[in-house]
């Protein structure tokens, strides 16, 4: 969706990272390398936890970023537990800032749908479907349970009808998401929209 953008208005896009709790956008912002957010170190101390355990993890493991503020008076943060999953960055960027890096986000804590003991993400499934060609930018994530062949993931996508496609989005779903999901393409304009954050989880399990 992002390279979409750019291409259809010519612009260089930037990701921007922030949070109501911490002064809004501007916690870090993406440099012209476009490789992780430098985030204000001598702002805020940053690290990423095991979502379940609460263990810090090592830079480049992924987990839930925890936010501690340094200079935040009126309502300071201590270890401020963000749902936002993601990794720091430990080499050096190659724009020369001194500021760390932060992963850019791939999806939120209470986002997460496990089936068949896999922990699946939205964003995820949206990062493997804007790398296709021909599909759009609706989709829906319906979540079933069979007797006989217990937890099934049908992604149901606004896509162009091209010969090959949905066992395309098959395979690359299935090798980025470690489960095989069934595909249903609806024609391009089918799935509601609205103003609002689109729903994106249909849980039918009970």
């Amino acid at each position: 969706m992002r390279e979409r953008i750019e291409s259809l208005l010519d612009l260089e896009s930037f990701d921007i990272y922030g949070l109501t709790e911490l002064y809004g956008p501007g916690v870090g912002i993406e440099c012209t390398e476009h490789d992780g957010i430098h985030y204000w170190s001598d702002y805020f101390v940053m690290e990423v936890v095991d979502p379940l355990s609460g263990e810090c993890l090592p830079p480049g493991a992924e987990g839930e970023v925890v936010v501690t503020t340094l200079r935040k008076e009126g309502m300071p943060l201590i270890r401020y537990r963000t749902r936002d999953l993601s990794r720091l960055i430990s080499e050096p960027c190659k724009c020369g800032s001194p500021f760390p890096r932060l992963a850019r986000l791939t999806g939120r804590t209470d986002d997460m749908v496990k089936v068949k003991g896999v922990a699946i993400f939205p964003s995820q499934v949206e990062t493997i479907l804007g790398r296709v060609d021909g599909v759009g930018s609706e989709y829906q994530l319906h979540f079933y349970r069979n007797v006989e062949r217990g937890d099934a993931l049908v992604v149901r996508v606004e896509a162009e009808d091209h010969p090959g496609l949905k066992d395309s989005l098959v395979y690359q779903l299935h090798e980025g998401l470690s489960v095989r999901p069934e595909v249903e393409l609806l024609p391009l304009g089918s799935l509601p929209r609205t103003e609002r954050k689109a729903q994106r989880v249909f849980e039918h399990r009970g």
